[in-house]
Order: C-alpha cells, then structure tokens, then sequence
C-alpha cells in the first residue's frame, strides 16, 4: 500500500491511498464469497446454485462497492494508526481509480496538535497579580439595606403613589397600535422607582391613586435592550390596582436576632463581611483562572478544526434559546434571530474549544489526568445534590471535565 498526504488549514489532511491488484484481491474475494452464497436462484436453495448461474446472478458493482468500502476503512485506519492521527469527523472518501487495483483520496479532519508555550511561566506571572480583597464598609450597609427591604412591613393604603411605594399594576406595552410580545403584564408587582422598566415609566405612576387607569408613551432609548424598539414611540396603558406603603424595619437586636443565629448587629456586619470576602476571593481566584487561560492560548499554537466549533456552538445555541423558552423571552423579544444569536456567540464557543484544547494538553503533559476514584467521588457529589434518582453515568464525562480543569488550575496556581 502506498500513501501520501499533505496538510490543509483547520487541521484537515488531503490523504492518498494506492492499493495494487495484489492488495486490493483479498477484499474482493471476501465481498464476492459474501455475494456467491447468498443468490438466491429458484429451484436451488441459497449456496447450493450450480457455480456458473450463482456467478452470473452476482451482482458484480455491489461486490466491487463492499469490497472498495472494506478497503478504505480498514487502511484509513491503518494510515491514521500509523501517523497518530485521531479523527473526529466523518471522511470525505473518493474513488479516484479502480482499473488495477484501488487509489481513492480522502480529506480527514483530525483532533488538533496543541503547541504550548511557556504556560508555567505565564501562570505563575499572572497568579502573581492576585489581589487582596476586602469588605468595605459601605458594601456591608447595602447588603444591610438589601435585607431590611426584604422584610419591609407592606400596608394597602388609600392615597397617591409615591417612590418607594409597593403598586401592583396591569400594564399593556404597544408599538404603533400593536401589543408588543412578552410586555404584557398581570398583577405584576415592583417598587415605584425601581421597576426596571422603561426610563420614565415610574414617574408617570406617581401621584395616582388605585383604580385610575393611565395611557401614556415614552420614546425608548437610543441604547435600549430590546434592539427593535429603540428610538421607538411605545404607548402604556395601565390599570393601578393598588399601592402599598413600605415600611422598612429598623436595624437592631430584634432585627438581627430574626435574621438568624445573630445576637447583636456587629455580629450580623461580621457574618455579612465574610459572605463579601469568601465571593470576592472566589470572583478574584476565576479573574486569574480565566486571565492564566487567556494568556497561554494566546501564546499556543493550535489549528483548531472547524467542526469543533461547530458542536461546541451548536450546544451553546440550544442552551441558550432552552434558557430563553424557560424565562418566556423568545429570540425576537431580545430582538435577535437565530442567527443573530449564532453569530454573537461564535467566537465564544471557539474560545471555549481552545480553552478545552489547552486544559488538556497541559493536564497530559503534566500527568494530571484523574484517577477513577476522584471522577467517581465528583459524580457522588452532583447525583447527590439531584432531589430525583438519577443515573450516575450521564455525569461521568461531566465530572471528569470537572476534575480535570480543577487539577490543572491548582497545578498552574502553585508555580
């Protein structure tokens, strides 16, 4: 067998494969015996046909097609075997000569080299830069004022809205006369001054009463969310349905004591700044995974193939539109098609592809593949968190990625 290739861009090979006579006959004579025992000729059972009418009822291109298709998988991977190639997409096989034996050509797309850098070097440059963090004094009041709003006592009252107020309202959002998808709202509740809605659309609440019915418009933003209404004329109809005064609770032994195992408020500070610091060593530690990441992918050199993108952005796609069916926002609500949603996230699942490039080449280099015991005690960890039965090897590959990326960001930390 004679075999040629050269290399194309996204880690594709153009391959060349010669069989002559000699070698193509074994896979000939097979796919023939195949087809000769089983013609069926009536008045003889299967195989027992005299030679000459079992021969010419042999369909000979369907003999020459299993033997050309056994052929090409077989020395495939013969090739791929002896180069190291694994290939992760289907081949693109043609038959380009079958007068004296067999020549095809194939364009494989193949898992890709990943060439380091220094990344030791870099992690230990980048984890270098770790911040400290702390709780200042003022984040601790807003987590404060955070909690006394939860708890805030809520009165119905007879008299005109005012910021800060509990309203509950129906609200009809339309466009040029027509309802606008996904704004159409029922006994939704907010606070008069921080509903999130439109800019402007508290204020015109203000100073009315329950059982008023306001119409009114407001020009969406230029740099509104929802792409389509920018700049738009957008008409309100709201029905207040009632307004209830808040009444935040004062911050003291009583309030603290009712929020847990606290005894005084210092203790409820304390407790609140080692909530902020654990999260913000936790965002500090992922700014330096991530940073670490980033700059040794940049420095390596890698021709990731196209088809891994491909997969990986398909994933990122279902689960966002999944996300988007279970919050109720359709594409066209955000303003965006489906391939509007491809295309913002096109370059993230190619950094996610390389990401995942890089964590396993370095976790091979550095022998940090997991062992079964640590998949297995991961995949315990999140099948027990399941408040349904469920089965421990859907998570195995989960896991294992979860294990691996955990010892090799522990591996770059450390240098």
């Amino acid at each position: 067998m004679k075999s040629s290739f050269k290399k194309l861009p996204g880690s594709q090979i153009e391959l060349e494969v010669e069989l002559d006579q000699k070698e193509f006959e074994p896979y000939w004579k097979e796919a023939h015996e195949k087809a000769f025992k089983s013609v069926d000729i009536k008045g003889f059972r299967p195989g027992a046909a005299p030679k000459e009418l079992a021969e010419k009822a042999v369909d000979q291109e369907k003999v020459f097609s299993e033997a050309a298709n056994r052929a090409v998988r077989i020395t495939l991977d013969e090739v791929a075997q002896d180069n190291s190639w694994t290939i992760i997409d289907a081949p693109k096989i043609e038959l380009t000569d079958a007068q004296l034996g067999l020549k095809y050509k194939g364009t494989l797309t193949l898992f890709p080299e990943v060439k380091l850098g220094n990344y030791k070097k870099i992690a230990k440059k980048v984890f270098g830069e770790k911040k400290e963090v702390k709780a200042e004094a003022a984040e601790i009041d807003k987590t404060i004022e955070w909690v006394r709003n939860s708890r805030a006592k809520q009165t119905l009252v007879n008299r005109a809205a005012k910021a800060g107020d509990l309203v509950e309202t129906d609200v009809e959002t339309l466009i040029e006369g027509k309802p606008v998808e996904g704004a159409q709202l029922k006994g939704d509740k907010f606070i008069l001054g921080d509903s999130r809605l439109m800019p402007g659309f508290d204020k015109q609440l203000e100073n009315h009463s329950a059982g008023e019915k306001l119409e009114f418009s407001i020009t969406a933003p230029a740099d509104y969310w929802h792409k389509e209404i920018r700049g738009k004329k957008v008409d309100f109809k709201v029905n207040l349905i009632s307004v209830f005064e808040r009444e935040l609770p004062e911050v003291n032994e009583e309030f603290v004591k009712g929020l847990g195992k606290f005894t005084s408020v210092e203790e409820l500070k304390k407790s609140i700044a080692d909530g902020l610091i654990k999260e913000k060593s936790e965002k500090e530690g992922e700014r330096l995974r991530i940073k670490t990441l980033e700059e040794i992918i940049k420095d390596a050199d890698m021709d990731i193939p196209e088809v891994m993108i491909e997969k990986t952005l398909e994933g990122m796609v279902a689960d966002a539109q999944a996300m988007m069916k279970a919050q109720r926002l359709p594409a066209d609500r955000q303003g965006l098609k489906e391939e509007d949603v491809r295309n913002s996230l096109k370059d993230r699942a190619r950094n996610n592809v390389a990401t995942n490039l890089v964590i396993y080449k370095i976790s091979e280099t550095e022998n940090l593949k997991p062992t079964e015991e640590e998949v297995q005690a991961e995949v315990d960890i999140l099948t027990g968190r399941m408040e349904r039965s469920v089965n421990p090897k859907q998570y195995y590959n989960y896991a294992f990625g979860l294990v691996q990326n955990r010892k090799v960001f522990e591996f770059l930390a450390k240098q």
